[in-house]
C-alpha cells in the first residue's frame, strides 16, 4: 500500500514537472513573439518619436535662451487649447429608444450620475489637459480609463441551523459552532472608483497598421523602479531602460526600468513584458470585459496620412516660420543693444562726461564754457552717435516679425479675434465672421476631443454596469434603484442607451451667443403658435405633422435643457390626444371661471356685511351721544343759577375769543385779490 502511494506521488511529481516544462516552453515562445512585435513597432514608429521629441523640446523651451527668443509653438498650442477644450465635459445619458419607459429613464439617470461623480474631480481635468497639450504639440494625445476596487474581508452570511441537526447537538456545541461561523470571512469588494490616467505620448505604442480598426494590439510602457516592480509583481526583474530618454542622468529616471503592458485584442489577454526576462512577467485574461477590449478609444491624432496610422505634428508646417521669427528677433535684440544715447566729447572739457548722467530739467555748470568752445558752439566739442538708420531698420524688423506671425496664424487658422486682438476700424460683423471662421478651422480638432471624451464616457458606463456592486451604485447616485433597472444594466450594458457629451460643453461658453440662441427659440415658438396651431384647429394640418414641425424647430435647442427634450418626447401627436388635451384645458378654464364667480359672490356678501357693520357702528355712536347729552342736561337741571354762572361766563369768553380769532384771521380770497 505504501509502495502504491509512492508510485502515485512519483507519477504526480513527474506530471507536474512535465507540465511546468511545457509551460516554460510556451512562456518562452510567447516572450519571443512579443519581443519581436515590440521591436518591429519601435522601428516602424522611430522616425515619428524622434521628431516628436524634438518638437516637445521646442514646446517645453528646453533650448538655451540664446537660441530660442520667441516661444511660438507654446503660444500657438495655448491658443488652440483654449479653443478646443477649456471646461470640464458634462455627461448626458439618454435612452436610445422607448424614452417614456421609466426603467430606461432611471437607468440613464444612474449612468449619468455615476459618470458625473468621477468626472467632477480636479485630477480628471488635469490629466486631460496634459493629453490635449500632447495632441496639439506632438500630434498624439493618449488617456486611458482605470478602475480600482478595494478588496476587503466580509463576514460570511450565516444560515439558521436545520432543526433536525440542532436536536442532535447540545446547546453548548451549537453556540460554539455559531461563534466559529461568525469568525469566518470571505473576500468582497469595498470602495470602487474610476479614474482617467494620462499616458505620455512617447510611452504608448500600437501595432503598425493603416487604421485603428485593424490595430490588434497596443502597449503602455511603464517607467518603474525596482522597488515598485517588486511591490507590483512580487520580485525584481531584469528590465530594460529607455536609451532615448532625455533629461538629467542624475535624476530619478536613471533608476527606472521599462515594463511593457501589452493589450492583445485578438486573444483577449493582457501581458506584462520585460525585455531581459525569458518569459512574460504576468498574463491576465480580459480584466475589464469591455465591448472594444481596449481601455481607451482611438488616441487623439492629427494630420494622419491615408496609408499608415502615424500622426504628424502641426509644427512641421510652421517650423520655417519659427526659425525665421527667431532669426528676426535675434537681429532685433542685437540692434536694440546698438541703439543707445551715447556720444563723444572733447577731452579738454572733461566736465562734459557727466552730462549724460543728469536728470531731466537739470543743467550741468561748466566754468567759462563760451570761451573754452571758442565760439564754435556746443556741437564743436560734443558728438552724438547717429541713430536714424538703425531706428529705421528696427521698425522694418518689427514689421517683418508681425508679418511672419500673421503667416503662422493664417496657416493654423488662428484669427486675431481669438488672440484677443481687434482692429478699431472693423465692425461687429467682421469680428463675428472671424469668430465663425476660426470655429470652422478648429472644428476638426474639437470633434477629435469630443469623440475621445464621449468614448471615454461610454467605457466608464460599461464599467459601472459590469464591475460596480449594487451597493456602490446606490451610494454613488443617491437613488433608490429598482431591481428591474439593475437587471437591465447588468443584462445588456450600453446597448440600450445612447451616451453623448453635451454639444460645446468642452468649449468656453459665449453668454451673448447663448442669449441670442434662446431668443431665437422663443421666436420660433411664437411663430409656431401663430401660424401652425390655427391650421390644426381648422383641420387644415394633421396634428402629428404639427408636432413633428415643433420637434424639428426646437431640436437645436434641446441641448440647453434636458427637461425640454423629455417634454418634447411626451408631445401629443394625434388629433384625439390634442382634443383630449384641449378638453382638459377647457374643463380647467370652466373650473377657474366658476371659482371666479363664487369669489365675486362672496365679495358682494362681504361688502354687504361691511356696510351693515358700518351703519350699526354709526347708530351706536349716535345713541352714545344722545345718552351723554341727556346725562349732561340732567346734571345742568339739578344745578342752581349761582353754580351755573361761572360756566356761562367761561362759555361766553370762549365764544368771544373764537369770534375775535375769526375776524383777525386773513381771508385767503381777499389776500389773493
Amino acid at each position: 500500500m505504501q509502495d502504491d502511494k509512492q508510485q502515485v506521488d512519483s507519477f504526480s511529481s513527474g506530471s507536474e514537472q512535465a507540465e511546468a516544462s511545457t509551460g516554460n516552453v510556451a512562456g518562452r515562445k510567447l516572450q519571443k513573439i512579443w519581443l519581436s512585435r515590440i521591436t518591429a513597432e519601435e522601428k516602424s514608429h522611430r522616425d515619428y518619436r524622434d521628431r516628436g521629441r524634438d518638437v516637445a523640446d521646442v514646446f517645453n523651451d528646453d533650448f538655451d535662451i540664446d537660441e530660442l527668443y520667441v516661444p511660438l509653438l507654446w503660444t500657438v498650442v495655448q491658443i488652440q487649447h483654449s479653443g478646443i477644450y477649456s471646461s470640464q465635459p458634462v455627461p448626458d445619458v439618454r435612452p436610445a429608444s422607448d424614452e417614456k419607459n421609466p426603467v430606461f429613464r432611471q437607468a440613464s439617470d444612474v449612468l449619468e450620475r455615476g459618470i458625473a461623480h468621477f468626472v467632477d474631480d480636479q485630477s480628471f481635468d488635469d490629466n486631460f489637459h496634459r493629453s490635449v497639450d500632447d495632441f496639439l504639440s506632438t500630434g498624439l494625445g493618449v488617456i486611458r480609463v482605470k478602475i480600482d476596487s478595494e478588496i476587503v474581508q466580509l463576514p460570511v452570511p450565516q444560515e439558521p441551523m436545520p432543526a433536525d441537526i440542532a436536536e442532535q447537538i447540545s446547546p453548548a456545541d451549537q453556540e460554539q459552532i455559531q461563534q466559529q461561523m461568525a469568525q469566518q470571512t470571505e473576500q468582497g469588494i469595498g470602495e470602487q472608483s474610476i479614474t482617467w490616467e494620462y499616458v505620455p505620448w512617447d510611452r504608448f505604442g500600437w501595432e503598425p497598421c493603416n487604421s485603428w480598426r485593424n490595430c490588434d494590439w497596443i502597449y503602455f510602457r511603464h517607467r518603474m523602479t525596482q522597488a515598485q516592480i517588486k511591490n507590483r509583481f512580487g520580485r525584481t526583474l531584469r528590465a530594460s531602460k529607455d536609451d532615448k530618454d532625455r533629461g538629467d542622468t542624475g535624476s530619478w529616471k536613471k533608476k527606472t526600468y521599462d515594463i511593457y503592458e501589452v493589450w492583445d485584442r485578438e486573444n483577449k489577454k493582457v501581458l506584462f513584458i520585460a525585455k531581459n526576462e525569458s518569459e512574460p512577467v504576468e498574463v491576465q485574461d480580459d480584466p475589464l470585459k469591455l465591448q472594444k477590449f481596449y481601455p481607451l478609444p482611438l488616441p487623439m491624432m492629427t494630420n494622419i496620412p491615408s496609408g499608415e496610422l502615424i500622426p504628424k505634428p502641426d509644427y512641421d508646417y510652421i517650423e520655417p516660420y519659427d526659425r525665421e521669427l527667431n532669426r528676426l528677433q535675434e537681429r532685433r535684440m542685437a540692434l536694440i543693444e546698438q541703439i543707445k544715447a551715447v556720444g563723444a566729447h572733447d577731452s579738454g572739457l572733461p566736465e562734459l562726461g557727466d552730462i549724460f548722467e543728469q536728470e531731466d530739467g537739470q543743467s550741468l555748470p561748466i566754468p567759462n564754457l563760451a570761451q573754452r568752445t571758442q565760439g564754435g558752439g556746443f556741437d564743436s566739442v560734443i558728438f552724438a552717435l547717429p541713430l536714424e538708420e538703425k531706428v529705421a531698420v528696427l521698425a522694418k524688423l518689427t514689421e517683418q516679425i508681425q508679418f511672419v506671425k500673421s503667416q503662422v496664424d493664417e496657416i493654423l487658422g488662428i484669427a486675431d479675434i481669438v488672440r484677443g486682438v481687434s482692429n478699431a476700424k472693423e465692425g461687429v460683423g467682421t469680428q463675428e465672421l472671424k469668430g465663425r471662421w476660426v470655429g470652422i478651422r478648429l472644428s476638426r480638432k474639437r470633434d477629435v476631443v469630443a469623440f475621445t471624451v464621449r468614448e471615454m464616457f461610454r467605457i466608464m458606463g460599461q464599467l459601472l454596469c459590469s464591475h460596480f456592486t449594487d451597493e456602490n451604485l446606490v451610494r454613488l447616485t443617491q437613488l433608490q434603484i429598482d431591481p428591474e433597472t439593475i437587471q437591465l444594466l447588468r443584462k445588456d450594458l450600453m446597448m440600450d442607451f445612447a451616451i453623448d457629451v453635451e454639444t460645446e460643453s468642452t468649449v468656453a461658453k459665449d453668454e451673448f451667443q447663448e442669449r441670442a440662441t434662446r431668443n431665437d427659440m422663443m421666436s420660433s415658438v411664437g411663430a409656431y403658435a401663430s401660424t401652425v396651431l390655427p391650421m390644426v384647429q381648422q383641420n387644415l394640418l394633421p396634428a402629428d405633422v404639427s408636432s413633428a414641425i415643433l420637434r424639428a424647430a426646437l431640436q437645436p435647442y434641446t441641448k440647453y435643457s434636458r427637461g425640454l427634450d423629455e417634454s418634447m418626447a411626451d408631445l401629443q401627436t394625434t388629433m384625439q390626444q390634442l382634443q383630449q388635451q384641449q378638453q382638459t384645458i377647457d374643463q380647467t378654464q370652466q373650473q377657474l371661471e366658476q371659482t371666479e364667480a363664487e369669489k365675486q359672490q362672496w365679495m358682494q356678501v362681504a361688502q354687504t356685511l361691511q356696510m351693515k357693520a358700518t351703519e350699526a357702528a354709526s347708530a351706536q355712536k349716535l345713541a352714545d351721544a344722545q345718552k351723554k347729552g341727556a346725562e349732561t342736561a340732567k346734571i345742568v337741571s339739578e344745578l342752581d343759577d349761582q353754580e351755573l354762572q361761572p360756566l356761562k361766563t367761561a362759555a361766553e369768553v370762549d365764544k368771544t375769543r373764537a369770534e375775535t380769532v375769526s375776524i383777525l384771521r386773513p381771508d385767503p380770497a381777499r389776500t389773493q385779490q
